[in-house]
């Protein structure tokens, strides 16, 4: 290692540069995976926060809680016990009073006393019809605890008495009332008993002509746009750091290539081709880690600068395991240089031939 960070600090600007491509790559590597767990939660965490098994959703509905409504008469005899709740999800159009600005939400029904209902940073649960439960996120639009909104244009407004955090759908937040609003709002009354899902804590199996029962994995996986989100960030992300096994490889090699003279006044003073593999190597993973490191520093600084509206969030675990890839890559591509060296023959590189 010392004959790296001397071959390091005696060529500064030339691995400079290096290092301030590494940078660069690794930079972008996070921000992209910040944006696509970002995108990601905002689809799914309301539904993560049920801590549930499986759903009931209609057989119709190709595996899509959006799709799905299920009559009373075929989930009556499963709406059972305390690990069994009901659910009902609709896509609406939320305005604060004296504002022209719409805003999309979701509004999920429930029963306020199930597993499934809310848990509040402030505020209190609903007591009345036109009393609701809102994600923090609708803040940015100045919807806050007190707040008079209006939902899909209705004639009165709907006060919001509690404030819960990290429910969004569908990549919007989410509205909670209780399942008489809701079915007004979806099926124009409250009488209509349909839900949307039954949402079971355990592993009770549900039979029933009309139903399908999943796994919470694949009603997320189901989530209009879910799957290609995640598929398109996850290969521009692989791009990202197979570009670096590319770009380090071409580095390295060019550097390798103007110091075989000085790699043959190495090999004829005795010093093993091994050695001076091992310093390459050393370089190689000095480079990496500052680059890396300056990158995971302005992306924890990044986060600061951001609106609140950018879907931006910092998965440090994901962080150290792209670090780890990059790292990896960057040796392979330096090992691209491995053969050169292999083959220096002292007298031949010394007369530069």
């Amino acid at each position: 290692m010392f004959l790296a960070i001397k071959e390091i600090l005696h060529n500064k600007m030339r691995y400079l540069l290096v290092v301030f491509t590494i940078f660069l790559i690794s930079y972008m590597v996070f921000f992209l995976t910040s944006l696509a767990v970002g995108l990601a939660r905002e689809n799914r965490t309301a539904v993560d926060q049920w801590d549930a098994k499986t759903v009931v959703i209609s057989g119709y509905a190709n595996k899509s809680l959006v799709a799905s409504t299920i009559p009373q008469n075929s989930y009556q005899d499963y709406d059972k016990g305390k690990d069994v709740a009901k659910l009902g999800q609709v896509s609406v159009v939320s305005q604060l009073k004296d504002s022209k600005k719409k805003i999309n939400t979701n509004v999920f029904g429930v029963d306020w006393k199930s597993f499934i209902s809310p848990k509040l940073i402030d505020g209190r649960l609903p007591e009345k019809n036109h009393e609701v439960v809102v994600d923090d996120a609708l803040k940015n639009d100045s919807i806050k605890l007190n707040s008079q909104i209006k939902i899909n244009g209705s004639s009165k407004y709907y006060k919001v008495v509690g404030i819960t955090k990290n429910n969004s759908f569908f990549a919007t937040p989410v509205i909670f009332t209780n399942m008489d609003v809701f079915r007004t709002m979806k099926y124009g009354s409250s009488r209509t008993k349909n839900i949307s899902t039954l949402v079971f804590k355990n592993n009770k199996k549900v039979n029933a002509t009309g139903l399908e029962q999943i796994s919470i994995k694949d009603l997320i996986n189901h989530i209009p746009g879910y799957t290609a989100q995640v598929l398109v960030f996850s290969f521009m992300i692989a791009a990202m750091v197979i570009i670096t096994f590319l770009i380090i490889g071409i580095f390295m090699y060019i550097i390798t290539i103007q110091k075989i003279s000085l790699y043959g006044v190495m090999r004829a003073q005795g010093i093993r081709t091994a050695r001076i593999i091992e310093s390459l190597f050393y370089q190689i993973l000095i480079l990496t880690g500052i680059g890396a490191g300056l990158a995971l520093l302005l992306i924890g600084v990044t986060q600061f600068f951001l609106p609140k509206t950018v879907p931006f969030y910092s998965d440090w675990l994901a962080y150290i395991v792209l670090t780890l890839a990059i790292m990896v890559m960057a040796l392979l591509g330096g090992s691209l240089s491995m053969r050169r060296v292999l083959k220096i023959d002292p007298l031949s590189a010394i007369e530069g031939e």
